[in-house]
């Protein structure tokens, strides 16, 4: 092994010159070099080493066997759908997708980043030729009347009590997840609501359900709609299009707003239980109990683990850095519930090495991190990468995401009354709940939640359609400079990249970084670049 220790220190030598972290670092390029300008098409994969570069392979290889068996599984239903849903030609760009977002990564937190978005990867494919072979406007399938769409941002844990039924959320694959993926799809959908008479001043993942539901790009599945509320009114505005489109019988199940008031708990929970019983009726089905107690164990674990995370991200020494986090937890949490094993087997596996690394005092990113951010509000879908583009280009952190603080309560595993209390307290702290829609106490806690997280930074997120934040700007900018953060406003459109760039967006961290800190950049080439044609 020494030997061939020896002759792989060998290679990397020789060809460290082709590393976009040392060409950064010696001045003769960076990760910006080996793209064609305006895109996100790379000239040649990223070196990183004998050993990362394998590693990275093995993972691309991995992710395209989930694709094959998505294809394999259901080749006619798939084929079908290339033809009639504009969304599924974008899922074409998540192998870019997913290089984009580990750009820069090594060692321990690639091992981690890769085993974090192969589980999404194998979770949405088999979504993808679920949805695709039960699809009415496909010519249906044997479980076209089992399944139960939702909307995405109400957890799905709750209907594991009925264990022959498949929740599925409605938005993920031909709105949200995608537009992760493809920055340019969303903004046609856009272009359909608003030549149907919708305001151009809507929020744009509004605006682009809404589209999607016009231009008729949601599988018709299921016998009844769940909707909701969450994560504020507008989303159950967009669900009357919906409801009325598509032509399902629909529930809304309408959350407490400001949840940590006294009277909002009990008003949740009988709204959870009046949903369960609309699903009963909809579909024949009796609600099981000990079926939801198996499924929360799961979830269980996975929120104790999760917390075992935040230990560690407290500290310098965490290998789960950034966007790989994120995305995880946005996915895991919102989409699964507790309801795949395999997610268990991941976090396992991750807070192995999460351990291994803080013991060892291993820093990420080369101990290169100058500052560790928290990130607040909404994120921009359009321009999921962000989080590695800052930690690369100015050395930042983000410890941790918002959208990461999640539900994670445990769910009671033996008494239904006490269970259906804890999945009420689960669900009102849904995705971008924190954000404006459950009172300025919870917009408040972001100093909080950084203070705890050692961050000397924050970031808020802007999202310019959204109302709920408009008037919070200067407030929030005199309590940063009373506690001693650095703080950042990041101006985005959700889901629009017409309205603010994922170039503007740079810009605005760039003139921040330079003039206010004073600090010059790691990676000059990803300064300032233009990606407009990029995936």
């Amino acid at each position: 092994m020494k030997a061939m220790d020896k002759l792989i220190a060998r290679i990397d030598k020789k060809l460290e010159r082709f590393d976009p972290i040392w060409q950064a670092e010696h001045g003769v390029g960076g990760q910006r070099s080996r793209y064609y300008d305006k895109t996100g098409i790379a000239k040649y994969r990223e070196w990183r080493g004998v050993h990362d570069t394998l590693a990275d392979y093995v993972a691309w290889l991995n992710n395209l066997k989930s694709m094959g068996i998505m294809v394999a599984s259901a080749p006619l239903p798939v084929l079908k759908g290339m033809w009639e849903y504009r969304w599924m030609g974008s899922y074409l760009g998540t192998f870019a997708f997913i290089d984009r977002l580990f750009e820069g990564f090594r060692g321990p937190e690639l091992k981690i980043a890769h085993l974090n978005m192969h589980a999404i990867v194998q979770s949405l494919t088999k979504k993808i030729a679920l949805v695709l072979a039960n699809d009415r406007r496909l010519g249906g399938g044997p479980l076209t009347d089992k399944i139960v769409p939702m909307d995405e941002v109400m957890p799905p844990l709750f209907m594991t009590g009925f264990p022959n039924l498949i929740p599925i959320p409605l938005q993920t694959l031909p709105e949200f997840i995608i537009c992760d993926i493809d920055q340019n799809l969303q903004p046609h959908y856009i272009d359909v609501a608003e030549s149907f008479g919708l305001a151009a001043g809507v929020c744009s993942r509004c605006s682009a359900e809404t589209g999607v539901t016009f231009d008729d790009d949601f599988p018709l599945v299921g016998k009844a709609m769940l909707t909701t509320n969450m994560p504020c009114n507008a989303s159950e505005a967009t669900s009357m299009f919906q409801r009325r489109r598509i032509g399902l019988p629909d529930f809304p199940i309408t959350m407490a707003m400001i949840h940590n008031e006294p009277g909002a708990h009990p008003y949740s929970t009988q709204v959870l239980k009046d949903a369960i019983a609309f699903i009963e009726k909809e579909y024949g089905e009796k609600y099981d109990w000990d079926a939801l107690f198996e499924r929360a164990k799961q979830m269980n674990e996975q929120n104790t683990i999760e917390l075992e995370k935040w230990d560690i991200f407290k500290t310098p020494y965490s290998a789960l850095c950034g966007i790989a986090e994120t995305l995880y937890r946005l996915y895991s949490w919102a989409s699964v519930n507790g309801q795949e094993d395999y997610f268990t087997k991941v976090d396992r596996k991750v807070i192995k090495i999460m351990r291994r690394c803080y013991k060892k005092k291993y820093e990420p990113f080369g101990g290169k991190t100058r500052h560790r951010a928290f990130l607040w509000g909404p994120s921009a879908v359009y321009y999921t990468d962000f989080p590695t583009w800052i930690q690369n280009c100015w050395g930042v952190n983000i410890v941790l995401n918002m959208d990461s603080t999640m539900g994670h309560n445990m769910i009671s595993t033996d008494d239904p009354e006490q269970a259906i209390k804890d999945l009420a307290l689960f669900s009102e702290k849904a995705v971008m709940r924190h954000h404006a829609v459950g009172g300025w106490d919870n917009v408040n806690a972001i100093w909080d939640w950084a203070k705890n997280f050692n961050c000397d930074m924050v970031l808020m997120n802007d999202n310019v359609a959204c109302k709920g934040m408009n008037g919070v700007h200067a407030m929030m900018e005199e309590q940063a400079r009373d506690l001693g953060f650095y703080f950042i406003f990041v101006e985005h459109d959700l889901e629009d990249c017409r309205t603010i760039s994922r170039r503007d967006m740079r810009k605005i961290v760039n003139n921040y970084m330079s003039v206010v800190v004073g600090e010059e950049p790691l990676d000059p080439t990803l300064v300032d670049f233009d990606d407009s044609e990029a995936w």
